[in-house]
Order: structure tokens, then C-alpha cells, then sequence
């Protein structure tokens, strides 16, 4: 067995040994994200399975194992979990392949674009949809997760971390307006108003597998809660790492608009204005962790993503400024100079 420095727990080792893999299985390291969690896959020649290593047995890790088997009882598509050690913050789960939504979309540079995005991306907004239909009948069966309620003053914290790490560490602004405070804070009551479901939290690229078989399997879903019915949405098609055009977001909004019968409650142009709110909330959460991972964690491969998601951030707010009923001048004055 090749290890890289790595030791596989005796639990997670003798759950491998008895379930078809050799002696000389191999260990390869995947890229993790900025979670510090670490990824390797284990490959037995003729089985292959992912383990993921935690720093510490918190909520995150055991609220992946929890969803994991609750989202599989309603055909949800996330990996199987083979063999639990909370001893040694081991999880070994289903290899859903090495291909994420950002491997097979060329990334940030639109002239080497795979041209895939009108296919892939079609299917994964199904499985989005399938997975938000579920929300009724989940929260009905699981109260905790209908309690984990992604909230006024979760998502005032997503603006306040874009403020400290962005406006502040990175541009270096000294001091907010009280106008751009209040924008916030509306912009929180907005989307806090919007119809909840279940929210995975963090749909992006790369927690959206791409199988061998073209089917589309989502990971990384500790954090899912009940949230705003726009925010993943908002999260899959204004992604940094990916920088769909402006056309491409629409038509693909009004894909999932037309598809998903839950939003037939809102009209048209509501529906888009709910979605812009849904949007700027999470541009700004991940501007925000570009900037704290890069600068504070000293995970420099994010720093690259702060020039695209400046570019997003300001197409966004171009869409904003169209439809804002109430927002101060000022808002946009600076808003404009701090993502010149």
C-alpha cells in the first residue's frame, strides 16, 4: 500500500480488507478544498472508494455522515458512506468519480470553453429540482434539519465576512457607509422572506460530481439547511470558477423557473428579482472566503478567483441597479469603486 505519509485508520483498513480490496491497495491524494478537510482515494484494482480525513469530529463531520444516509432514503444524489471512525475522523464513502462540473467546463477563460455548459448544465438544474422537491417530505421526517434555518443573521454574516475580508483586507477600505449597511441588511430581510427549502449551502462547481455515466452526484453537503429556494441556484450559475455569461444565466434561470413547479408562486419578474437578491447574498459570501483563504489561511490558489468574481460581482450589480426599488445612490457609487 502507497501511503503519502498518510495512515488509514486499522477500522477503515479492516472494513477495506473485508469488502474485496487486496493488501496492496493504493492511496492517492485528491486536491481538497479550503475546508482543511483531506481527500484520497483508495484503489483496489478492481473496487475504488474515497476517504475523507477531519482535523476533529465537529458538527461538519457528522452532520455529512447524518445527511449522507437521510438524503439516500429519498434518492437524493449524494455518495454512500461504507465505513464511519469518528476515533480517528476517518469517513470512508462511494468514489463518484475523478470529473467535477469545473473539470469538465474550461474554466474562467471563455475562449476555451468546452461548449459543454448547454448540456451539463440543463441536467444538473434537475437534479437541483429533484433535490428541492424532497425538502416537504425531509423536514416533515428530520425536524433537525427544519430547524437548521439559514437566517436573517446568517445571511447578515455572509455581508459582514464580505466587508472584513474584501472591502477591508483587500481593498482597503476603511470605513462603511451607513447607506451600504442598510443595503445589507435589506438585501438579508429579502432573501431571509424568500420560500425555504432544502439549501445544500455550497452549490458549486466543485461539490457537483460528473460520473463515468454522465449521471451528476453532489458532495460537500454538510452545511444544507433550510433556505431560501434561490440560493443554490444563485450559487451554481454565478460561480466564480466557472463565469457563465450573463445570457447563459438567464436562459438557465428560466430553465429552472419553468421546470420547478415551487416557483410557480412567483411571478416572472419576481421571481428574477428574488433570484438577483438570492445572487449578491452569495457572490459576496464568496468573494469574502476568496479573500480570507488567500490572505488570512495563506491558500494562495483562491487568490486567482478574486479578479472573476470581481467581474461577476459587477455584472450582478449592473442587474441589481435595474430592478432596485429603494437603494441609496450611494450604494452603487461605492460599491463601483470598490470593485473597480
Amino acid at each position: 500500500m502507497s501511503n503519502e505519509n498518510f495512515k488509514i485508520s486499522d477500522k477503515i483498513q479492516g472494513f477495506l480488507l473485508t469488502h474485496d480490496y487486496p493488501a496492496d491497495f493504493t492511496v492517492t491524494s485528491i486536491a481538497g478544498a479550503g475546508s482543511g478537510r483531506q481527500y484520497f482515494r483508495i484503489d483496489g484494482g478492481k473496487r475504488t472508494s474515497v476517504l475523507q480525513v477531519c482535523a476533529e469530529v465537529n458538527d461538519d463531520f457528522k452532520h455529512f455522515v447524518e445527511y449522507s444516509k437521510t438524503f439516500r432514503e429519498y434518492n437524493l444524489p449524494v455518495p454512500r458512506v461504507y465505513c464511519v471512525d469518528e476515533e480517528n475522523c476517518q469517513v470512508l464513502q462511494e468514489d463518484l468519480g475523478k470529473r467535477n462540473l469545473l473539470d469538465e467546463i474550461s474554466p474562467i477563460n471563455e475562449e476555451h470553453r468546452s461548449g459543454n455548459e448547454r448540456i451539463l448544465y440543463p441536467e444538473i438544474i434537475e437534479a437541483l429540482i429533484k433535490w428541492q422537491r424532497a425538502s416537504q417530505p425531509l423536514f416533515s421526517n428530520h425536524t433537525e434539519l427544519w430547524l437548521h434555518r439559514f437566517d436573517f443573521a446568517a445571511l447578515k454574516w455572509e455581508t459582514d465576512y464580505f466587508t472584513e475580508n474584501y472591502l477591508k483586507g483587500h481593498v482597503g477600505v476603511t470605513t462603511i457607509p451607513e447607506s451600504v449597511k442598510h443595503f445589507y441588511s435589506l438585501i438579508a430581510v429579502s432573501v431571509d422572506a424568500q420560500t425555504k427549502v432544502l439549501m445544500h449551502r455550497d452549490f458549486q462547481s466543485q461539490n457537483i460530481m460528473v460520473r463515468p455515466n454522465s449521471e451528476i452526484a453532489f458532495v460537500d453537503f454538510q452545511g444544507a439547511r433550510r433556505g431560501s429556494m434561490f440560493y443554490d441556484l444563485a450559487s451554481l450559475l454565478w460561480d466564480p470558477y466557472v463565469c457563465l455569461p450573463l445570457d447563459m444565466i438567464k436562459d438557465f434561470f428560466e430553465y429552472w423557473r419553468t421546470q420547478y413547479d415551487g416557483a410557480k408562486i412567483y411571478t416572472k419578474e419576481d421571481a428574477w428579482e428574488s433570484f438577483v437578491h438570492a445572487s449578491l447574498q452569495r457572490l459576496m459570501q464568496a468573494m469574502g472566503a476568496y479573500c480570507f483563504l488567500s490572505k488570512v489561511k495563506g491558500i494562495k490558489k483562491f487568490e486567482q478567483y478574486i479578479e472573476p468574481g470581481k467581474k461577476q460581482l459587477r455584472i450582478l450589480f449592473g442587474e441589481f441597479k435595474k430592478i432596485a426599488k429603494a437603494t441609496e445612490p450611494e450604494v452603487f457609487e461605492f460599491m463601483e469603486k470598490a470593485l473597480a
